[in-house]
């Protein structure tokens, strides 16, 4: 088991598998960062012009129900 790890550990000192490591990291924490930013864009997004749309839209839904209610009562009442 020593032998294989000092051969494993010696294949991870050399310089091309150092290089691919560092640009590998470089990658991950430049992926992190941009998704970040772009979850960020988003949800702001979200909240700044779809919230506003869905908050009218329930208040026109209720006006609805209430016209409704309304013109039952009307038709209920000009019934004799």
């Amino acid at each position: 088991m020593g032998a294989f790890m000092s051969k494993v550990e010696e294949g991870l000192n050399k310089p091309r598998v150092k290089k691919a490591r560092n640009r590998m990291s470089k990658l991950v924490s430049t992926a992190w960062w941009l998704g970040g930013h772009g979850v960020w864009t988003v949800m702001t997004s979200v909240i700044v012009l779809a919230v506003p749309v869905f908050f009218e839209y329930e208040k026109e839904c209720q006006m609805f129900e209430q016209m409704a209610q309304m013109q039952g009562a009307q038709m209920a009442a000009a019934a004799p």
